[in-house]
Formats: C-alpha cells, structure tokens, sequence
C-alpha cells in the first residue's frame, strides 16, 4: 500500500484503481487455470466470461483515468485545479454515426417497455475528436435518458449532423393527439442529474444544451474531418 496524503485525486485514484487492478489480477489467474484444463464446451465458455470481465475492467480502468480523474481535478467553472497534473486525455478519433447507431440500439431496447418509438437520421460517417470510450459513455447516457424520460407512447426523433460542427439534436414529440400522457412506471432523470455528461462534455471541447424534452449534444471535429471538408 501507499499512502495519498492529503491529495484528493491522489486518493479517489487510490479508491478506484484497487478494486479494479485486483478484478483484473484474478480474473488473469483464473483464465490461465482454465485454459491449461482439459479442453471442454463448459470451460471454453467460461474462459469467455472471464475474457468479457477483463475487457470490461480494462474500460473502466481507462474511463477513470479518461473522465473521471480529469473531472475530479476541475474547479466548478471546469479550469484545472491545483495539483490538476496533465489535465484532460489526449482525444482520439471517432466516427459518432457509430456511436449514435450502438446508443439508439440499446435505447430502443429500453423503450420498448413504454412502447416508445425512436428515429435516428445521420449521414454516413461523422469523425469527432473525442476518445471512442468517452464517447460512447456521453451519447449512450444522454439517448438513454430521453428514451427513459419519454411518456408511453410518444415518438424520439434524433438528427446528427456534421456542419457546422458535429451535433447530435434529440427531442420527445408526442404520437397523435396525445395530449396528457401518463407518466413512465418509472422515475426518469431530469436534466439536472445530467451535470456529469455536461461536464464529461466540455471537457472534450463539446456542449450539452438540454431541457425536460430535449437535448443537443455537439463534439469537436477531428482533425482529419475538417481535412476533407477543406479539400478541393
């Protein structure tokens, strides 16, 4: 063990990395027990199970060093704090129509249960500067909160576009003459328990602009994107 001192990041790194470096030191030990077994169905399945578990803590190992960290040592104006160290991750590259595609999959797998109805309209491919797990994270939560929040039987439109600048516009329109839908069996998020997506947003250059029915998510350009806009 290690001592953090009086350093918070210091310490919520301490409280995170731990569980997940021990789920990752035996799920290791216990895939190599199986894989020098007797080869069988039974435990080929359970050295893919273990396989998933990794891949998972290896997420989640790079979402706390990706977002949450960097969230942690940010004031609440979103400037570094002291002691902030490298600040945010260096973004990568990431086609956000696949993004959008993967969120309105589980979305609509959620909705169901509300018979909610969800159309996405996006182009072909639309590049952003943002880290593909960070990405994934952000419009996954914001496109799962609308579709919980949609009264039963209403209808979720989304449009992503790619100019001026990558934007993803989704709002709750209501079916027919619906005009006093009940409430979802559920509680839904509003928008104020949206902070961390607002956060997780402008800390990748982007913006998340929302109210109770609505939200629109832009993202910086990739480099490469605004390449091939400016090319003859």
């Amino acid at each position: 063990m290690f001592s953090t001192g009086d350093n918070p990041a210091a310490r919520l790194r301490h409280e995170l990395h731990t569980p997940l470096t021990s789920i990752l030191a035996y799920t290791r030990l216990l895939r190599d027990d199986l894989a020098g077994a007797p080869a069988a169905e039974a435990l080929s399945e359970g050295v893919a199970c273990l396989d998933a578990i990794d891949r998972n803590a290896v997420r989640l190992q790079r979402y706390v060093d990706g977002v949450v960290l960097p969230l942690a040592a940010t004031d609440p104006a979103g400037r570094p704090a002291a002691g902030a160290g490298d600040g945010p991750p260096r973004p990568g590259t990431t086609d956000l129509v696949a993004v959008l595609r993967d969120a309105v999959d589980l979305a609509r797998r959620v909705a169901v249960a509300g018979a909610v109805s969800i159309h996405a309209d996006a182009p072909a491919t639309v590049l952003v500067a943002v880290d593909d797990l960070v990405c994934r994270h952000l419009v996954g939560q914001l496109v799962l909160w609308l579709a919980t929040a949609a009264p039963s039987r209403a209808h979720i439109e989304i449009a992503l576009r790619a100019d001026p600048v990558p934007a993803i516009d989704a709002k709750i329109v209501a079916h027919g003459e619906l005009t006093a839908p009940h409430p979802r069996p559920s509680d839904p998020q509003r928008p104020a328990d949206l902070r961390v997506a607002s956060a997780v947003a402008n800390l990748c250059g982007g913006e998340v602009r929302l109210d109770e029915t609505s939200f629109r998510l832009t993202l910086p350009a990739s480099v490469l994107a605004t390449a091939s806009r400016l090319a003859p």
